[in-house]
């Protein structure tokens, strides 16, 4: 168990108290720099006498570019532009920390939208915090950070995310490991030759092929500006009931697309090769968005899977004549794509770290959280047949929680437990309620103990884990 790591349950209860309402989330960007500009954080160290933590201005953009090319070598001006055409960039979403006039740390905030289910999320998304090295472990970044999760907080936001290959330093500071990378590799021709394969073997499973009826062909070509809407509403299909796709707005779906992340867009159309613009939305019936031999997002009509088996053709072809001997698929858990891609002989690949790079996520507002998720822990209970009220206790190293389901509310509740609890850390409690953590493993590990079977039985079923996966495409920075 991992006990070390900081509280995420730091919100006070009683017994009684329900869960508190989510605050509002302000929309005035005005406001918002105003709170960054108010933000201090705790004093880094020595020397302590000349530093400050400041919301950065528009002033200070030429030399935040200038600090972080010359501390991490980037970004580039192409993609630092990106950053600030990004729709809901401010400047104010740039925490510095300054020794005299000269920057010294630097973090920013990325203010998104996430799917989680049903549910939509606002979310905080922590990048870019780089330090001088002559300025390292001297406090700097865990200001920056508290004074992140501060403006977070005040703006409602309930979950921060980052990317690091540092997860350690930000476990001591309250983030836990949240999301695994998915993706399967192979050879483009031995994909190709696969999919001739078993298009081969479809034809003669058919007794009387003459009966069959006729493989689907569909017109494969590269996108087109005046398509968007088709992108759209197919992203829409697949990201509105998933955990962890970001909410992207007709505004960002402008910005992601001139910001230039990806190389190519093909769509597949069930139809001519020329379409008339009322018809596009509705023909377009997939697409995938590749990065140098990568497919890093595919999108297709549930009631057409054979076009996203195209769309793999047509980029392998396309990586053959540039001479590229491995193409990545990333998809969800569970797509078949990854299925036709060990078929062919590749690998397939979904864990927590990828080549030391993790996920991670620091949940703010634990009861918050949890109001927001009640109707989806009591559906959970109903559709398993539990009686109600349930109670789940959580025994932590310092303290006791009891999760309690009724039929009209969720509450979380401090300072007893019941028969049936867990003992874990609080680390583990923060990926329980996420959907990160596979409960029967993290107990085959002995990582969590359960009291009762009861208790193992009602956990599995309130807190399982989900299919968590943010497409790569909105993290690709600009060429």
């Amino acid at each position: 168990m991992n006990s070390a790591v900081p509280s995420v349950l730091e919100e006070q209860a009683t017994a009684s108290r329900p869960v508190a309402p989510l605050p509002p989330t302000p929309t005035d960007p005005a406001g918002r720099r105003r709170r960054a500009a108010a933000v201090k954080g705790p004093p880094p160290g020595p020397p302590q006498a000349t530093w400050r933590v400041v919301a950065a201005t528009p002033a200070d953009q030429p030399a935040i570019h200038q600090f972080l090319v010359s501390v991490v070598q980037g970004p580039t001006v192409s993609e630092f532009q990106a950053q600030l055409e990004d729709p809901t960039y401010e400047p104010a979403d740039r925490l510095l920390i300054k020794s005299g006039r000269t920057i010294v740390a630097h973090l920013r905030l990325v203010h998104r939208e996430m799917h989680f289910g049903p549910l939509v999320l606002p979310v905080g998304i922590v990048t870019d915090v780089v330090t001088l090295p002559e300025y390292r472990c001297q406090g700097c970044a865990t200001s920056l950070l508290e004074a992140a999760r501060q403006i977070l907080i005040h703006d409602g936001v309930m979950l921060g995310l980052l990317r690091t290959e540092l997860p350690r330093f930000y476990a001591r500071r309250g983030w836990v490991v949240w999301g695994r990378h998915c993706y399967s590799a192979a050879g483009p021709r031995e994909i190709l030759s696969h999919l001739r394969l078993r298009e081969g073997e479809q034809a003669t499973r058919t007794e009387f092929p003459w009966d069959a009826a006729p493989r689907p062909t569909y017109n494969i070509r590269l996108w087109r500006q005046v398509e968007r809407a088709a992108l759209i509403r197919l992203y829409g299909l697949h990201a509105e009931h998933a955990h962890g796709a970001l909410v992207r707005t007709e505004p960002y779906w402008q910005w992601l697309i001139r910001r230039g992340g990806h190389e190519r867009v093909y769509v597949a159309i069930n139809g001519p090769d020329k379409l008339e613009l009322d018809e596009s939305l509705h023909q377009i019936v997939a697409y995938a968005a590749t990065h140098e031999g990568r497919i890093v997002e595919t999108m297709c009509a549930g009631e057409h899977p054979e076009a996203a088996l195209q769309l793999l053709a047509r980029a392998c072809g396309d990586a053959i004549e540039q001479d590229i001997a491995r193409i990545q698929v990333d998809a969800p858990p569970g797509d078949p794509l990854h299925t036709v891609l060990r078929a062919a002989g590749g690998q397939y690949r979904h864990h927590e770290a990828d080549n030391g790079l993790v996920f991670m996520a620091n949940l703010f507002k634990p009861r918050a959280f949890l109001k927001l998720v009640s109707h989806q822990l009591q559906a959970r209970v109903r559709e398993a047949g539990l009686r109600r009220p349930c109670q789940l206790g959580m025994r932590l190293p310092d303290d006791k929680y009891r999760l309690e389901v009724t039929r009209r509310n969720v509450r979380l509740l401090k300072g007893s437990l019941g028969r049936s609890y867990l003992s874990c850390s609080r680390y583990d409690v923060a990926q329980l309620l996420l959907g990160h953590l596979d409960l029967p493993e993290a107990i085959a590990s002995g990582r969590i103990a359960v009291s009762t079977r009861v208790a193992q039985e009602l956990a599995t079923t309130l807190l399982p884990r989900l299919p968590l996966w943010r497409p790569p495409w909105d993290e690709l920075p600009a060429a």
